[in-house]
């Protein structure tokens, strides 16, 4: 067991939860992902949401070493999570999807991470993207934010953070601000069926200060059930950037703020609905202003904002080969124009989270 040595003496118990709707396949991996970690003391929150396929069977073969719920009916992931931390007892509290795995010493890390900086309430991590058979097929997003970073989610809509399986948290601040909306919970005029990641890092940094480690910690599957918008439903993400565009503003409101955010100067917003109408309806060149401002206020490592940049540009100036990048990725795009054309994925674009 490695000894963490925080301020206090203590060595923190860390809650590790996990929901999972059909990803049999690869549930067992991200199970033993967690419990080989070099940090020993935590508890594993599995919650399955009624799958319909091996995932049950798969649960239950990790018997007391596991906490397992399993629900009657499907209700997303968000009740998925709440589900779990209703049950968990963790004073920080890591998040993992079931098609995810984590580094073995993630939970070190972040326990550390945490002793070192008690200002910090949310905390972000790179990850490496792998295929469904775990193949390296690219890297995430290498800039994150630190500090108070509600200046950049009232102007810019984001700040350089985690997705789901890349973010731990302190039970203190979830105690704040859950449970998470579900699909009971109407949100930009719907029932909320988004991802957990966008509510969270939204709300959270209203109530404190971000932190981020600077290693990948975690592995990101991209695989068929998870490339909405890269399948052509650009109405889900459309609703996405929606959806914490109000959360957004509602923690302004309730924490004081005057200034509102405005999905107008939500880059990833326009190049998306760029993409859904299929027609040019936004300047190129004020893409790239606005792309450029944003990445140097949120100080966007060269390679995310190249990315960014290239990426949102080519989407509103060229819809149809927006589409074709969104598929396949910048670098494979690039291939297909100058070399022999390419299949598959091999680049992964930065979050598009907020």
């Amino acid at each position: 067991m490695t000894q963490i040595k925080p301020d206090s003496g203590a060595v923190p118990l860390v809650s590790v939860l996990m929901c999972n709707y059909n990803f049999g396949r690869f549930i067992g991996q991200a199970i033993e992902s967690v419990l080989r970690q070099t940090y020993r003391n935590f508890e594993l929150i599995v919650v399955d949401d009624a799958s319909t396929d091996e995932s049950a069977a798969v649960i239950r073969t990790y018997g007391d070493r596991i906490q397992a719920i399993f629900l009657e009916r499907n209700s997303g992931q968000a009740e998925a999570y709440n589900t779990a931390i209703r049950h968990s007892r963790g004073e920080i509290v890591c998040l993992l999807d079931s098609d995810d795995y984590y580094h073995p010493n993630k939970l070190e890390q972040v326990v550390r991470a945490f002793a070192e900086h008690p200002e910090w309430l949310q905390i972000s991590h790179p990850w490496i993207s792998v295929d469904a058979d775990n193949g390296v097929i690219g890297k995430g997003v290498r800039t994150f934010a630190a500090g108070d970073v509600r200046e950049m989610l009232l102007t810019w809509g984001r700040y350089p953070c985690a997705i789901t399986s890349g973010l731990a948290y302190r039970r203190t601040i979830l105690e704040k601000i859950t449970p998470i909306p579900n699909r009971e919970v109407i949100v930009a005029g719907r029932p909320y069926n988004n991802g957990s990641d966008c509510y969270l890092v939204a709300v959270a940094p209203f109530y404190g200060q971000v932190g981020y480690i600077e290693e990948p910690l975690m592995y990101y599957r991209i695989h068929g059930n998870n490339r909405r918008s890269r399948s052509g439903n650009f109405a889900y993400a459309l609703m996405s950037y929606k959806t914490v565009a109000e959360f957004i503003n509602t923690m302004a409101e309730k924490h004081g703020f005057a200034e509102r955010f405005d999905l107008e100067r939500d880059g990833d917003y326009q190049a998306m609905l760029a993409l859904q109408a299929g027609a040019k309806r936004y300047p190129a060149w004020k893409m790239i202003a606005l792309t450029l401002r944003e990445g140097i206020a949120s100080r966007s490592q060269p390679r995310d904002l190249l990315w960014r940049l290239l990426y949102r540009t080519i989407c509103v100036a060229s819809p149809e080969d927006g589409k074709t990048v969104l598929r396949i990725g910048l670098r494979s795009f690039f291939r297909s124009k100058f070399t022999a054309p390419s299949s598959g994925f091999v680049d992964t674009p930065p979050s598009s989270r907020p």
